[in-house]
């Protein structure tokens, strides 16, 4: 059986349970309610996304789910490449939100696992674990087993709350949240007889733990049993590491089921493999590595070295391809610094091990898309992109990988040239600094160290790499799986309030009740005089996709309130509001939510958006337009890679590997300005499912979270299943037809990161703002050069043309008068010659410094201007033959006004940030010439 028989008879299964399929969650960590979970980096769990289903907090389209998961976790990221981890696998889950529990999550389990219509497992090759405390789960594994001749003795064995409970450990440290036990299944995977399991006593606890530790019992399958909220506070707020002290564990008001089976393992088992990395969810990227142009006699199986190497390249790959295609570039921190790390390790892992000496992870995409892509369209919507920043960031790395040799190299000539004794160890920091910036792995480091017998501390690498974990924070995905503080979170009458109706799409206008309120507190927890505030209904957009949220008013007979921001949380708009005047500031949370509640909840209120929302529509649907055109001119690979739309201008952020020359930007202005002068209609297709959304060519916006169904903004007026020019998923406001956009005018293009361009243009009133001060810039221009404007370039030619002669005729001057206020000091008897020049440029000091050389002679001239230093030196045949050098004289000189410099022992040239300091540098320039004298 393969991964993808596997993925489609467990969701077949739990179909026939009753369990409704819901899709999978982008690596990114959204929750069902659109909401970014800020405690993780990547989701690591099939769960993660139903968060708000097991707090209550949202309503689930049905009591039992089904997923299919992909989890990322880095966690055993060194492991990686061994029989069973991974970075990136797929997690096969199936859940209850208070219907069925224990007894029905085990017999499902027992029932896939071991039935002839599903998996057919032989009984005797599995083994349970439970939380030590969990009779009732050992009792229904018992039942089973009992019923196949098995003896639960011998297969279900009880472990403690560090293995057995959800989260790891939380039975008493915490942290607060739903929590509950689990029980995991294993598989023994050696080719031999399993233990004894017919006799109580023959196999115990102890000898299942060292053969689970040997790798021989291989875990498939994981059952959480949700039914406790743990409630707990830090012992020391001061000192959060310290941990939580446990004040109570109540049941929750529901109890759920949160199962997660790990899909290659468990194909790994089927298939009868020792490897999770022999199955078809690795084999053809191993092939594909194989049929690399430059890839020589390469087969995985032959070598155990550079199968490893293989397998990290497989996994990383799988794992980068992932994340791009979820909207995450490699970048320095956060989600795109865990990327980054895992796209160089795999470039490491093919450039030293395996020997490729060309740009290779880009031409192993197909691969991944074509194994995967049928089940995650993802995959093959972007594999341009994919492709694309594979490509750049591998590219960049070999760079920096010659760099860091060089560096090392560096690093080294002190042990070297006997200036460090052998004995001292290379840095911690900068083994880590090379490891970190330049992907050198610390042993490789060793390795090149050891060559002159340089030791390297671990220690101090170990600690530097603790503060970069701590940087990439959440990167195990798994620390607090339900540590998300609701920032916010609005209630009245005991409960939460009800979900917002948005009324923005079609008006900036409308009457609303407001219904609930709370107040926002400072660090010392008291009252601030702004608050939050929800309505039934509101007209004011929250800030999402990139268009920021809208501002206005909300008024009523008792009520005047300024609306500076708008937030969605599980549905309700939550809208920051002040007002003059605030009693409420200052008081404790408690006093403060009583007073406003008294104050504010049940009026019936107007809100008004600023008139300034028109600019923003603009600048959104011209934001579409000139993703469709950069698209048109650059090529496929182009996707949005971030966008910020605010009544000012519109900022796109795209994928391509280098700067757009200035005919390509004419272009796509050419082509969006078109599209808007042809008042193109823009239509809205509301409530469409996702796989039908797919199908009209609706492109998903990189890194954004689309539920089941979605909201489809398409430019021009076409049939569903026509070709439009722009066709989106979105969920802001747009305009009716693109003729009301007016003009776009783009302001320029630059550079954000590896392989991400940015645009920032502006349209409508704020184009028309920025040709105007274009238009008074030029006239103010002409005025000052005594020009009519329509002449101001070849105005602007004559004045360049006449300060350039200006400059000659000082040039000439300065060479002329050059040594007229020199300072000669014999130093060891020879002539140091040093000179000032103030305002002057750089290339007439050397002139100067070229009039007044001499074989016997060092020359040293300080050149100022526009507050920076230059420095220039020359030194004489006679001077060279008894040591002088100019670029280590200026090395050391330039170091007096705050710069550096160096050059050749003939001639060099410096530069210093300093003029106030020439003096006591040209003081010192005998000192460091009579050193190094012979």
């Amino acid at each position: 059986m393969n991964v993808s028989e596997l993925r489609a008879k467990y969701l077949a299964f739990f179909e026939s349970k009753g369990h409704q399929r819901f899709p999978a969650s982008s690596l990114v960590p959204y929750d069902v309610t659109g909401r970014l979970d800020e405690s993780l980096l990547f989701n690591g769990s099939g769960m993660n996304q139903f968060k708000p289903f097991f707090r209550g907090v949202a309503q689930p389209p049905h009591p039992r789910l089904m997923t299919c998961q992909k989890c990322l976790r880095t966690g055993d990221i060194e492991e990686v490449g061994d029989d069973s981890h991974l970075t990136l696998f797929e997690m096969l889950g199936n859940f209850s939100f208070g219907d069925y529990f224990k007894k029905e999550a085990v017999a499902f389990s027992w029932e896939f696992l071991t039935s002839p219509l599903w998996l057919a497992r032989d009984t005797t090759r599995l083994s349970f674990t439970v939380f030590e405390e969990d009779d009732e789960a050992y009792g229904y594994w018992s039942e089973h087993l009992g019923a196949a001749g098995v003896a639960p003795e011998s297969r279900v064995f009880r472990l403690d709350e560090d293995t057995n409970y959800w989260p790891a450990g939380s039975f008493t440290k915490g942290p607060p949240g739903p929590c509950g036990p689990n029980s995991e299944m294993f598989y023994w995977v050696p080719d031999d007889v399993p233990p004894p399991s017919v006799e109580p006593g023959e196999y115990t606890r102890e000898d299942w733990l060292r053969d689970e530790a040997a790798g021989r019992w291989l875990e498939v399958w994981n059952d959480v049993f949700i039914s406790s909220d743990w409630q707990g506070k830090l012992r020391d707020p001061a000192r959060p590491e310290k941990g939580y002290e446990k004040t109570g564990m109540p049941d929750l008001p529901f109890q759920s089921i949160d199962t997660g089976m790990g899909l290659e393992r468990t194909a790994c088992v089927l298939g009868g493999f020792r490897s999770v990395y022999d199955t078809d969810a690795f084999q053809p990227v191993f092939r594909a590595m194989e049929a690399l142009p430059f890839a020589g006699a390469l087969a995985y199986g032959k070598d155990s070295s550079v199968d490893h190497a293989m397998r990290v390249i497989a996994d990383h790959l799988r794992a980068a391809c992932f994340c791009v295609g979820d909207g995450i570039l490699p970048s320095n921190n956060g989600r795109g610094y865990v990327l980054r790390r895992l796209l160089r390790r795999a470039v490491l892992q093919g450039a030293r091990r395996i020997g490729f000496g060309e740009t290779f992870l880009y031409r192993l995409v197909g691969s991944v898309t074509e194994t995967m892509g049928a089940y995650y369209p993802e995959l093959v919507e972007k594999r341009p992109v994919i492709e694309e920043t594979l490509k750049n960031e591998e590219a960049l790395f070999r760079r920096t990988l010659a760099q860091g040799t060089t560096i090392l190299s560096d690093k080294l000539r002190a042990w070297r040239d006997g200036t460090r004794a052998p004995s001292t160890p290379l840095d911690g920091p900068t083994a880590f600094m090379l490891y970190d910036t330049y992907g050198f792995p610390l042993e490789v480091t060793q390795e090149l160290c050891a060559e002159i017998g340089v030791a390297v501390d671990v220690e101090g690498y170990r600690d530097a790499m603790a503060e970069a974990q701590e940087r990439s924070r959440g990167a195990s995905a798994m620390e607090n799986p339900y540590d998300n503080v609701q920032v916010a979170t609005i209630e009245h009458g005991g409960g939460r309030v009800a979900t917002t109706m948005f009324l923005g799409y079609a008006s900036t206008e409308a009457e609303g009740q407001i219904i609930g309120v709370r107040p926002v507190l400072d660090e010392n927890g008291h009252a601030r005089p702004a608050f939050v505030l929800a309505l039934d209904q509101t007209v004011f957009y929250a800030e999402s996709g990139g268009q920021v949220a809208d501002t206005g008013v909300i008024v009523g007979p008792a009520v005047s309130l300024r609306v500076l921001d708008v937030t969605k949380q599980d549905g309700i708009y939550v809208h920051l509001v002040e007002a003059e005047g605030a009693p409420w500031e200052g008081l404790a949370d408690d006093e403060a939510l009583a007073l406003l509640e008294q104050m504010y909840v049940g009026e019936r209120v107007t809100g008004r958006v600023d008139p300034t929302r028109a600019e923003t529509v603009r600048h959104h649907t011209a934001t579409h337009l000139v993703h469709a055109a950069l698209r048109e001119v650059l090529g496929p690979h182009v996707t949005q890679a971030g966008s910020l739309v605010s009544p000012e201008s519109l900022r796109f952020d795209f994928t391509h590997g280098k700067a757009m020359t200035d005919d390509e930007l004419l272009r796509v202005e050419g082509i969006v300005n078109e599209v808007v002068w042809q008042a193109a209609p823009v239509r809205v297709y509301s409530d469409v499912p996702i796989d039908e959304a797919r199908a009209m060519g609706a492109m998903a916006l990189f890194g954004e979270k689309y539920g089941d169904r979605v909201r489809v903004v398409q430019v021009g007026d076409m049939a569903p299943d026509e070709p439009s020019f722009s066709r989106e998923l979105c969920g802001g406001v747009h305009v009716r037809n693109t003729g009301q956009i007016g003009v776009v005018k783009i302001l320029h293009e630059s550079s954000v990161a590896s392989g991400v361009r940015r645009i920032t243009a502006v349209a409508g009133a704020r184009a028309l703002a920025w040709a105007r001060e274009q238009e008074s810039a030029v006239v103010t221009a002409a005025d000052l050069l005594k020009a009519n404007p329509k002449d101001l370039t070849s105005a602007v030619e004559r004045a360049l043309a006449d300060l350039k002669e200006e400059k000659k005729k000082r040039g000439r001057m300065v060479v002329q008068s050059g040594g007229q206020n020199a300072t000669h000091t014999d130093v060891a008897g020879i002539d140091l010659v040093t000179e000032h020049l103030a305002e002057v440029e750089a290339q007439d000091a050397k002139l100067v410094v070229d009039k007044l050389a001499a074989a016997g002679r060092v020359v040293v001239v300080f050149n100022t201007a526009d507050g920076k230093v230059g420095i220039t030196a020359s030194v004489g045949a006679v001077a060279l033959a008894q040591g002088a050098h100019a670029g280590n004289l200026l090395r050391e000189v330039a170091k007096v006004v705050g710069g550096g410099g160096g050059g050749k022992p003939e001639f060099a040239t410096a530069g210093g940030k300093d003029p106030a300091k020439v003096a006591d540098a040209m003081a010192g320039v005998a000192g460091v010439l009579a050193g190094m004298l012979k």
